[in-house]
């Protein structure tokens, strides 16, 4: 039934050497006018069909065992094929599968494929050599070489020219006529000219017909057959790795504005420091020189001053002479007066008047002597005696009262040291407990406070923050039900607990600081690198599962580094300890392995004080807060005793100086009684004698007129005289300052400081005096280091902020290290660099990202949109020229086949497609840059999906970029009219048979459209290959899918088991049995179609 069509490319020849199980060499003519490869399963009809497709695609290209393949994989390679892979064994050493060959060592596999236009016309040979080393397979490890010649050849001939490698310079001498290629690629391209294969399409095609068998559906047939990837994956590709420029464009404006933002701070804190600068050296000029400035002032007052009181000085001399004469007057007169006086009775007056005076001296020496004895009598609740027997008594009772006093006194004196003593351990201890207590309050953590200071230290000078560098202790915690256990455990993880745990990308930056800071403590730090293992497992008595891990970055870290460095086993006796490789017991035993054992009993296994573990120190606060309440209970008991103890001795030590005060005292002291009647008996003689004088009242009025004179006189002169005095001392004191301060104001001022210290002086009093510019120094030296601390701190905050800043800014950039040093004095360069970031480099780098934002979205990801709205129209473009193919031939009696192609967006091609609009639905300008960052940023998580190789995105890729899959296929019948007469939705409503054939129709179609692009009827290339088909069909079927392609004018070379032969007999001119030996040799026999009939091989 098939034409030969003369002039027609048809496969005449096959060979194969070393080829799969074909071992060797084999060689089978092709009839021209359709030829089968029969034989059972496995025994190696595929094999050939891989073969011939191994020289008609490239290596990258070709599909082993097509028809076969269920997925994209495939079992089969060109390693496999030439090595001669023939089954799977058990390897004894490493328990995997691995394949048995037939060729270990160098190994040649030659193919040559030989077309001819008729039984005598000139042929064409294909030849595809490889030659694969000694122990090599890998695919890279193959060297080929590919031949064409318009001319017969064995392809044995070539053997002896590839024993050692594959000689081309000689294989080229041998045939200077043919083509000799290394690369696939020409040497495909001028077989293609030859044979009058038009496209690498139409090649592909060829190819793909090969697996036809699996075709069942229009919408297979025109995606994975027909049509080619659509460009959308390339465009998408490209769009991808374009954006990588517009990313880093967007990075390098992020970097440059994060510099900014970084440097920005340095601005306010520059100025900071160079006004305190300026304060600290103006205020230490001023300290250098207020000695001077003062001095001047001092000496300028001093001379006035001087001058103003000598011109006093006369005026204070005349006050004393009046006086001393007036003085003089006065005590004349009273010695006048007192001679009158004593004139009158011989001096009695006198000698009794001088007993009366001694009388009351006397009485007011034994009232104070009283008011003492009396106060020391009251110690004891006494009273003074009243009599020499009662004052005997007294001084009894005192003595015994002394010497019972001083026998108890070492017992309460050793009593008060022993509480002194354990009061002053206990309020050490409170003070201590104060201070955990107050350093826990601001934290949350158990962590000791010198850690917790060393690590806010590190973060000051880093950055980073407390969260970001967490203690093991803070992120584990005892369980609630195994308390029991958290002192052992805190026994074990005490190290651990107390480690500071640094992430792998802060750690170049933290170890830096530790080597740059001086800490005050010792700290130990672990380097924590990701890991993706899972934590072995541990028992159920394990110290592991008893403390619960805090979530977050590190939580798998720690669960693995728990399992692997502290699977301790919790146990209650020593018996278990010693079953265990490592355990605890509850009393706080730690056994680290079979030699080292450890018990740290410095503290109570259940001191809560230095416990570490928990996510909170809530616990470890409440026992704080017991024990502070317990010690001050205790304090407060021990200090009212002392206070007893202390109340009482003092109460013993004035009973026992009130008796030494008696005890120091004698009768005669407080007798008053004694010393009143002596003082009355004196009062009532001088009584007596002024009766018998009366002349004596008058001359005692006088005397007493004239001694109120004198003394008056003599007061006025001695305050005239001290005037006079003070006034000299006053002149000489500040003679002495003159020659002080004209000596220390030689001293040379800039007039600046100078200007600077008098305004100082000025604002401190309205007018300065040599009395008040001492407290104006003390004013101005006072403002002057106040001023100079401020300035201090300010600048060294200012200082220390901006070396913080510079450190962070060299760790992020560190090429910025030419320029910079994380040194205050390079605050003005970082200054320079933000200065240039602000006015160039920013600016610059915004505008270089519009620009590239700009461009992409409207070039690369409005090509994306356009490719994938316009496919349904490019389809259609591409499928007409098949359904002018199908109008050449009919489909059924009197009926034609068209194919109309129908869109068939899905959900999510749709809202890619929306997606693309939003991204690039306006222009870009320069107004909206807010709204193209948010632009840049859907552009970025829409390429980032696009570029993923995560498998789930790679199937949103399929469904969006494909676009193949946005349209279904329609199979048309229409009669001679041109009328509709049936609808085929894809094979929809179909048999398997009848599928087939609509699927195989359409195929034969567009092979003829691609293999005749001229228009013409035949196609100038016309073998196909097709393996396996028909499998689903009956008889009339396969007849019917077999008169498409002899209809279309195609030589069929088909792969099929031996159940059709029957049917197949009027399409075949010949046929070759393939068989197996032993599963590792095949061989081709070429039979009669007599011989099949008669069952013979």
């Amino acid at each position: 039934m098939s034409d030969n069509h003369p002039g027609q490319h048809r496969l005449a020849r096959v060979q194969v050497v070393n080829w799969g199980t074909f071992d060797g060499y084999h060689q089978f003519p092709v009839a021209r006018r359709g030829f089968l490869i029969t034989g059972n399963s496995g025994s190696g009809k595929s094999t050939l069909l891989d073969g011939i497709s191994a020289v008609l695609m490239p290596s990258g290209s070709v599909k082993f065992n097509a028809a076969a393949q269920e997925t994209d994989k495939s079992g089969r390679n060109l390693v496999s094929y030439i090595r001669g892979a023939w089954r799977r064994d058990t390897d004894a050493d490493t328990d995997t599968l691995v394949s048995s060959y037939l060729r270990d060592g160098a190994t040649v596999s030659a193919i040559a494929l030989t077309y001819r236009t008729d039984d005598d016309g000139t042929p064409t040979t294909l030849v595809k050599l490889m030659h694969l080393g000694r122990g090599k397979n890998a695919a890279s490890d193959v060297s080929h070489l590919h031949l064409l010649l318009a001319d017969e050849l064995d392809v044995t001939d070539l053997l002896p020219y590839v024993t050692a490698g594959i000689d081309t310079r000689a294989i080229r001498k041998q045939w200077p006529n043919a083509d000799v290629n290394p690369s696939y690629s020409p040497f495909a391209a001028k077989f293609r000219r030859r044979l009058g294969i038009s496209t690498e399409g139409a090649q592909r095609l060829l190819h793909r017909t090969l697996s036809a068998k699996s075709l069942g559906s229009l919408d297979q047939l025109f995606r994975d057959f027909m049509l080619d990837v659509p460009r959308t994956f390339a465009l998408a590709d490209r769009a991808v790795e374009q954006f990588q420029d517009l990313r880093e464009a967007h990075r390098v404006v992020v970097d440059a504005r994060e510099q900014v933002e970084m440097l920005a701070p340095l601005t306010a804190l520059a100025d900071t420091r160079r006004t305190s600068l300026a304060v600290v050296q103006e205020t230490e000029q001023e300290q250098l020189y207020v000695d001077a400035v003062y001095a001047r002032r001092m000496l300028e007052i001093l001379q006035r001053e001087v001058a103003s009181l000598s011109a006093q000085t006369p005026l204070l001399q005349q006050a004393v002479d009046d006086a001393r004469r007036e003085a003089e007057s006065t005590d004349r007169a009273r010695l006048d007066a007192l001679v009158a006086v004593e004139g009158v009775g011989g001096g009695r007056l006198s000698v009794l008047t001088a007993e009366r005076e001694q009388g009351a001296k006397t009485i007011d020496r034994i009232k104070r002597r009283r008011d003492q004895i009396a106060h020391a009598v009251a110690a004891w609740n006494g009273e003074v005696p009243a009599s020499a027997e009662a004052f005997t008594r007294l001084v009894g009772e005192v003595k015994n009262l002394v010497d019972e006093s001083r026998g108890s006194h070492e017992d309460r004196r050793a009593e008060q040291y022993d509480l002194s003593g354990r009061r002053s351990a206990a309020r050490t201890l409170r003070a201590e407990l104060e201070a955990d207590r107050t350093a826990l309050a601001r934290r949350r953590s158990n962590i000791d406070p010198s850690l917790l200071r060393a690590r806010e230290l590190l973060c000051t000078d880093t950055g980073l923050t407390e969260d970001q560098l967490p203690f093991g202790g803070e992120l584990l915690e005892v369980l609630p039900d195994e308390t029991a256990w958290a002192g052992p455990i805190e026994r074990v993880l005490a190290g651990f607990g107390r480690t500071l745990l640094v992430p792998e990308e802060h750690y170049r930056t933290v170890a830096g600081a530790v080597d740059a800071a001086h800490l005050g403590t010792r700290l130990v730090y672990l380097r924590v690198r990701p890991t993706a293992a899972s934590p072995r497992r541990t028992g159920s008595a394990s110290l592991v599962r008893k403390v619960a891990v805090a979530p977050g970055p590190l939580q798998t870290w720690l669960h693995v580094h728990l399992a692997e460095s502290f699977d301790y086993a919790c146990v209650e006796s020593v018996a278990d300890l010693a079953a265990e490789k490592r355990a605890v017991t509850k009393s706080g035993q730690v056994k680290h392995s079979s030699q080292r054992h450890e018990k740290d009993d410095r503290r109570r296994i259940d001191d809560h004080s230095r416990w570490v573990l928990g996510f909170d120190n809530e616990a470890k606060l409440a026992d704080l807060r017991r024990r502070l309440a317990d010690l001050d209970a205790q304090i407060a008991g021990w200090s009212a005793r002392l206070q007893s103890i202390d109340t009482n001795e003092q109460q013993r030590n004035a009973q026992i100086r009130a008796a030494q005060t008696v005890l120091d005292a004698e009768w005669s002291d407080i007798d008053i009684a004694s010393a009143e009647a002596e003082l009355a008996a004196i009062v009532d003689q001088i009584g007596r004698w002024e009766q018998d004088n009366p002349e004596h009242s008058t001359l005692s009025l006088r005397l007493d007129a004239a001694v109120d004179a004198a003394r008056a006189a003599a007061d006025s002169l001695t305050a005239a005289t001290a005037r006079r005095t003070q006034h000299g001392h006053e002149v000489e004191r500040r003679e002495k300052r003159i020659a002080a301060a004209a000596e220390a104001g030689d001293q040379e001022v800039p007039d600046d400081v100078a200007g600077r210290l008098e305004a100082r002086f000025a604002a401190t009093n309205r007018r300065l005096t040599s009395e008040n510019i001492d407290a104006a120094r003390t004013t101005v030296d006072r403002a002057i280091a106040t001023e100079n601390k401020s300035a201090q701190a300010h600048l060294a905050a200012s200082q220390t902020a901006i070396t913080r800043i510079l450190t962070q800014y060299l760790a992020r950039w560190e090429s910025r290290g030419g320029e910079l040093q994380a040194d205050s004095e390079y605050v003005d360069d970082a200054l320079v660099i933000l200065g240039r970031l602000r006015s160039d480099g920013l600016p610059h780098y915004e505008t270089r990202f519009f620009d590239l934002l700009n461009e992409q979205s409207a070039r690369n990801i409005g090509e994306i949109a356009l490719a994938v709205r316009k496919a349904p129209a490019d389809i259609r473009a591409r499928i007409e020229p098949v359904n002018e193919s199908l109008r050449h031939s009919p489909f059924d009696t009197d009926r034609w086949l068209k194919i109309s192609v129908r869109e068939n967006r899905s959900p999510v091609a749709t809202e890619f497609l929306d997606e693309l609009s939003a991204v690039t639905g306006k222009s870009w300008s320069e107004e909206d840059r807010a709204a193209a960052e948010d632009r840049f940023l859907r552009m970025s998580r829409l390429l980032e999906r696009l570029g993923s190789r995560d498998p789930a995105d790679g199937r949103w890729q399929k469904q969006v970029l494909d676009t193949r899959l946005h349209v279904r296929f329609i199979g048309v019948e229409f009669d001679a009219d041109g009328e509709a007469t049936n609808y085929h939705d894809s094979s929809a409503g179909l048999s398997g048979g009848q599928a087939q054939k609509l699927v195989f129709f359409c195929l034969a179609a567009a092979l003829r459209y691609q293999l005749a692009p001229d228009g013409s009827g035949m196609p100038r290339y016309g073998t196909v290959i097709l393996d396996e088909a028909f499998d689903r069909a009956d008889a009339a079927f396969t007849r019917r899918a077999l008169d498409v392609f002899t209809q279309f004018g195609f030589h069929l070379v088909l792969a099929t088991p031996l159940k059709l032969l029957q049917t197949l007999e009027d399409y075949i001119g010949g046929t070759a049995t393939i068989a197996i030996r032993d599963s590792r040799q095949s061989t081709i026999n070429l039979v009669e179609w007599a011989d099949i009939e008669d069952g013979r091989p």
